[in-house]
């Protein structure tokens, strides 16, 4: 893949910041459909140079710091258990993005309210009485009692 020149990188610049927040976002089609470079590899080779990734990076790390901080303002008038857990969410996506380790994995686990743990559907069984699920069957298993979900290997 060639190389910008000086003149092409400075016009995209211009045109990326001239977006705003809203260029974060964008890939390098919908660049080219919203500005005056209607050259989607000019776009591609401008995302991909280690200046505007570095730039980026830390425009997103701004926001999502900000959007945690309004979260955690929030967070003593909620009692919510999802609000909690978003923000648990957020501040590991936040680390990785720092530690860039690979890949991240957020697994959460809502309790069941006082309603939801009569319903006639719901079976309630204790750490140690779950069982493997059967190596031959993947996917997703409902039936009228429980939920097993699997993911093939």
């Amino acid at each position: 893949m060639e190389q910008l020149t000086n003149a092409q990188f400075e016009r995209c610049k211009k045109e990326f910041l001239k977006l705003g927040e809203l260029a974060l976002t964008m890939n390098h089609y919908q660049l080219a459909m919203e500005t005056t470079i209607e050259n989607p590899v000019i776009w591609k080779m401008f995302l991909l140079d280690p200046r505007i990734v570095d730039y980026i990076n830390s425009e997103m790390n701004i926001i999502r710091n900000a959007g945690i901080n309004e979260i955690i303002k929030q967070a003593p008038s909620s009692r919510s258990v999802g609000q909690a857990q978003l923000i648990n969410a957020l501040v590991k996506i936040d680390e990785a993005s720092i530690n860039k380790d690979g890949p991240v994995f957020i697994y959460s686990y809502v309790p069941l309210s006082e309603e939801q743990k009569f319903a006639p559907n719901v079976v309630l069984m204790a750490q140690d009485d779950i069982e493997e699920p059967d190596e031959e069957k993947e996917g997703i298993e409902i039936n009228e009692k429980t939920i097993v979900t699997r993911l093939p290997d």
